[in-house]
């Protein structure tokens, strides 16, 4: 009920809720510079569902001081349609009326702002209606709306149409050091902030006198997560999904992953008291219901829990777990790792309350569970120390920031690396050699690639936080001696994750080849810069055969030779 704003009304509840953010700062500043102009305009506030547009238009429309909003009619839901036999496209054509090509031109001070996902847009200008909106089409492709690409936010001087495109900002910011995240520990806060302004704590201390909330998962999972630390954890993995996924990642999902980590599908009050009766059943219903386990043992809870799940550290191989792993199995009494996990945490009245000490020894599946639970729990306490993975994907952040804060000089060792997967891409030869047919059974085929960084070098390094960023790098690379032949790669996480490897040896295989058919086509592009018109060289298959076949382009026609 609450996930669907009405401009009409903003009540307590969602005044405490909000969170400023860049993209308000921003379309503070663009309304402002609207109501100065004082002309004809149609404002976008463009993004995905649930990101906060209709929360943003709701809280100026109703909190605002500055009134920006006044002086503008808002049309907050553009799914929807205002008859029976009308569509979505129909309700909004006439709606956007005004702005239509017959009329957009005709300067009568009327401002409007419409808050519309990206595809409900594309969909509208794509439309048989649309088609009567060409200058608005016009606006929404030369502004790149549907890219991944950034460009500068700024009011436009002589257009009728001007937009806040959400998608442009991630709920993290990218530093130096890594990554600012103070929407997502203000937002988090917001829920488990001890404070009596705190309606979900003032939920909490009156649940103080409820028969089970000693002994309750979901109150100790409010407790767990009032831990900055722990809030800090969970953070970092939502920055995770985000960079290494590409998921969009919405306010709303936030705000439903807290509720999902805290409370179990299946949780009831009374199947709680009724398994206190058994020590084993209540253990396994109990750390099941935590929010360690919740974050990973269920399927299908949410798109994001499913996106989390995929970076659980119980996937990843590492020496230091399998030994700890066998050492914990072995015990017949775990108390003492149980209480080494739990310390300072709720969950430690579980080691005096109950026989886990014992039960989690001899019990095997509730032992399997009991380790699962500990391992999870020491993450979320930040316990384990930062392993290769962890290092990588902080190399990607500060890289993603370089970037995105105008010091390209400072990806030179990510060029090179770069650069060496591609010559090393069908098979490691010369440092200026790249294979172009790896196909013949007998040789590979052979020619010389020279190419060099061509950085884009298109903004003044910018010192501090970037908010306005893609969480893809763009690298660019010209033939030598030429400034005009250039390729481009866009690259994620995954291929950022690939060519590291391949810098420290990795060979690639087919199943890396068909998940990055980009880097494919890339390299295939850079091929063409090599002089195989001029020359190339067959290098045997067979090592036993020791020599080179060159065919050489000369004044005298076509040389072969063997060398």
């Amino acid at each position: 009920m609450e996930s669907v704003e009405n401009t009409a009304s903003f009540d307590a509840f969602k005044e405490y809720l909000h969170v400023l953010r860049p993209v308000e700062t921003d379309l503070r500043k663009l309304l402002e510079k609207v109501n100065s102009k004082n002309k004809k305009t149609l404002v976008l506030l463009c993004g995905s569902a649930g990101d906060g547009k209709s929360h943003l238009i709701s809280y100026l429309r109703n909190t605002d001081s500055e009134h920006l909003l006044d002086t503008f009619e808002l049309y907050n839901d553009a799914t929807e349609s205002s008859a029976p036999k009308l569509t979505a496209i129909d309700t909004l054509a006439e709606k956007l009326a005004p702005f239509n090509d017959d009329n957009y031109m005709n300067d009568d001070g009327f401002k409007m702002i419409l808050a519309i996902n990206l595809g409900t847009l594309n969909n509208f200008i794509e439309s048989e209606k649309g088609q009567s909106f060409s200058a608005l089409k016009k606006y929404v492709d030369s502004n790149d709306i549907f890219s991944t690409y950034i460009r500068p936010n700024t009011y436009q001087d002589n257009s009728v149409f001007q937009h806040v495109n959400f998608s442009d900002y991630q709920i993290f910011t990218l530093k130096e050091d890594g990554v600012g995240t103070k929407y997502l520990e203000e937002l988090i806060g917001k829920v488990f902030r001890p404070d009596e302004t705190n309606p979900f704590y003032v939920a909490y201390t009156k649940n103080a006198s409820c028969t089970l909330c000693q002994t309750c998962p979901v109150r100790h999972n409010f407790e767990f997560m009032t831990s900055p630390v722990h809030q800090k954890a969970i953070i970092r993995k939502i920055v995770e999904v985000v960079i290494k996924d590409k998921a969009i990642v919405s306010t709303r999902d936030i705000l439903n992953l807290l509720y999902d980590i805290l409370v179990h599908p299946d949780f009831d009050y009374t199947t709680m008291c009724k398994v206190g009766t058994s020590d084993t059943t209540y253990l396994t219903k109990y750390i099941q219901y935590t929010t360690p386990m919740l974050m990973y043992e269920f399927d299908d809870i949410s798109p994001l829990i499913n996106e989390i799940r995929k970076h659980d550290l119980l996937k990843i191989r590492q020496y230091d777990m399998d030994v700890d792993m066998t050492r914990f199995h072995s015990l017949e009494n775990i108390y003492e790792a149980f209480t080494a996990a739990t310390i300072n945490t709720p969950y430690e009245r579980l080691k005096d309350a109950t026989k886990i000490a014992v039960l989690g020894g001899i019990k095997a599946e509730l032992k399997k569970l009991t380790y699962r639970f500990i391992v999870r729990t020491k993450e979320l306490k930040e316990e384990y120390p930062a392993n290769e993975q962890q290092r990588l994907f902080d190399e990607y952040l500060q890289y993603l920031y370089y970037q995105n804060s105008g010091s390209e000089k400072k990806l030179l060792k990510l060029y090179d690396a770069t650069k060496k997967a591609v010559m090393n891409w069908d098979g490691q030869f010369d440092s200026d050699t790249i294979c172009i047919d790896d196909s013949n059974e007998k040789f590979w085929v052979l020619e010389q690639l020279l190419i060099r960084p061509a950085p884009y070098n298109t903004q003044t390094p910018t010192p501090g936080e970037v908010d306005r960023f893609s969480t893809t790098l763009k690298l660019r690379f010209r033939k030598e001696g030429s400034s005009d032949e250039t390729a481009e790669i866009s690259m994620d996480y995954a291929l950022f994750e690939m060519i590291c490897a391949m810098k420290n040896g990795y060979r690639p295989n087919m199943h890396d080849k068909n998940q990055h058919t980009d880097f494919v086509s890339f390299v295939q592009q850079v091929i063409e810069f090599g002089n195989k018109a001029s020359r190339i060289v067959l290098i045997p298959k067979d090592h036993e055969h020791d020599y080179k076949v060159v065919f050489e382009k000369t004044d005298f026609g076509y040389e072969f030779k063997v060398v």
